[in-house]
């Protein structure tokens, strides 16, 4: 039996390293910087291989949520920029213009909440207005308690409203009627807040960054599982306008491409995958701009793929930093538009009535459903703990860990990928993400899902 440790010098550890990295084939390391609050300042990964396409047949895909399998990461962006406005009382785009894309998009992507707010605190924290804070985080606390159906939400707030020195305030007799009476709503809630606010807000004092960090975060959280709360309740057309001008576009959908991907490397799609040739064709010509000749040369490849996977269907995983609450209403909300636009597909009633059995429940889809739950703040991506939990959860043994392919939108999720050992870990930018350094991912495909498809055969060898 193992010894559960080793204990090694500093030279010795050097030497464990190369001999690791021998050992796996490994020529890069990377050094992935933990949260303010870990004793140790970094940890080190190796990386597993580059994995060049096209791969001789998939085992399975490890796919990202935000960014890459749903449009939800300008609802995040929102939530973030709303958590600003809120700490330092700049509510008015006259007082701020807001989150700066060049200069905080890449790092406030693809990295764990607590890092995305950490930064932004930093960042900004000479415009923090305490008093601003202070009311923003009483609302938050009041609403997460009496709104929030996540348990885990709910305890943390408390935890983090108590390390701020709000005890008092959590045992007040006002407080704990306001929370379990059902009468807190996004609209009352910074009035009914309010005598609590005068009598208890002095005591309201983080006394270090992590307590900071903690309480903005709360802020962010209640702004985004609000609209979660609104989508789930049908208000999807109205939040759309509000949030991005538009009635046209839907919070949460599936990226381009999406809803054919996964029927596709499930198996669910034979001869007929043929007529949605034009919908992957559309967004390649007018969304990534390849000229039309490309594209229609692709076209046989998609009933080809169509067969191999139906003779050798692929594990799908999806893996998310976002926690359990929003990973289940967002993916909901996605394979159900994913069904809606199943119907209007131009398939027989037959197969139409097949895929639509089959994405009857979100939760069957996936052979792994990993979130923000499933560990901690701490381990989420860049850390390798989320993939290598979905890489256990679909049974892929190590020594296929060659043969599975990584879709991700952000450095931190292509270094997460490689540090579980997945080396094929794919990019597919998008607007939002498009800047982030992609060095180490295997291939980057601004195309998206439709480009991974038709253009790159879906990494699989031409015939």
């Amino acid at each position: 039996m193992e010894k559960l440790a080793d204990y090694v010098d500093v030279e010795g550890a050097g030497q464990r390293l190369r001999a690791l990295a021998a050992r796996l084939g490994v020529t890069e390391f990377a050094q992935v910087r933990n949260l303010e609050f870990i004793f140790a300042p970094f940890e080190l990964y190796p990386l597993a291989p580059l994995v060049r396409p096209p791969l001789p047949r998939i085992a399975a895909f490890a796919t990202d949520m935000d960014g890459t399998s749903t449009t939800t990461e300008p609802l995040a962006l929102h939530a973030l920029e709303y958590m600003v406005r809120r700490v330092t009382g700049r509510l008015d785009k006259s007082q701020w213009s807001g989150l700066d894309p060049h200069g905080d998009y890449p790092h406030v992507i693809g990295n764990s909440n607590f890092r995305h707010t950490e930064f932004l605190l930093q960042r900004y924290g000479a415009q923090i207005d305490q008093s601003a804070f202070t009311r923003a985080f009483f609302e938050a606390l009041l609403w997460t308690r009496a709104c929030m159906p996540d348990v885990g939400r709910r305890q943390a707030v408390v935890e983090n409203a108590r390390h701020c020195g709000l005890g008092e305030l959590l045992q007040d007799a006002d407080f704990s009627r306001l929370a379990t009476g059902g009468q807190v709503s996004d609209e009352n809630v910074a009035r009914l807040v309010e005598p609590l606010l005068n009598k208890y807000g002095p005591a309201f004092h983080p006394a270090h960054e992590s307590q900071r960090v903690a309480a903005a975060l709360d802020i962010y959280y209640m702004r985004y599982h609000s609209i979660l709360r609104a989508l789930e309740a049908g208000q999807g057309e109205r939040l759309a306008r509000e949030l991005l001008g538009s009635g046209d576009r839907r919070l949460v959908e599936p990226m381009p491409g999406y809803e054919v991907f996964v029927p596709l490397v499930k198996g669910w799609l034979g001869a007929e995958a043929d007529a949605l040739f034009e919908l992957l064709r559309d967004h390649l010509l007018h969304q990534a701009g390849y000229a039309a000749a490309e594209v229609d040369a692709t076209r046989p490849r998609l009933v080809r793929l169509a067969e191999h996977f139906r003779r050798q269907p692929a594990r799908i995983a999806l893996v998310t930093a976002s926690i359990a609450y929003e990973a289940q209403a967002c993916m909901k909300e996605v394979v159900r538009v994913m069904a809606e636009r199943v119907a209007g597909w131009p398939l027989s009633a037959a197969d139409r009535g097949r895929l639509a059995d089959h994405l009857a429940d979100y939760r069957a889809v996936y052979d792994g459903f990993v979130c923000a739950s499933d560990t901690w703040e701490a381990r989420l991506k860049p850390h390798r703990d989320l993939y290598s939990l979905a890489l256990f959860q679909m049974s892929v043994p190590k020594e296929e860990y060659c043969l599975c392919v990584g879709l991700e939108d952000t450095e931190p999720g292509i270094i997460a990928l490689r540090a579980a050992g997945v080396g094929c870990a794919i990019a597919l930018p998008n607007r939002d993400t498009h800047r982030q350094n992609y060095t180490a991912a295997s291939a980057v495909l601004r195309g998206g899902l439709p480009e991974l498809i038709l253009l790159c055969n879906l990494l699989l060898p031409e015939r």
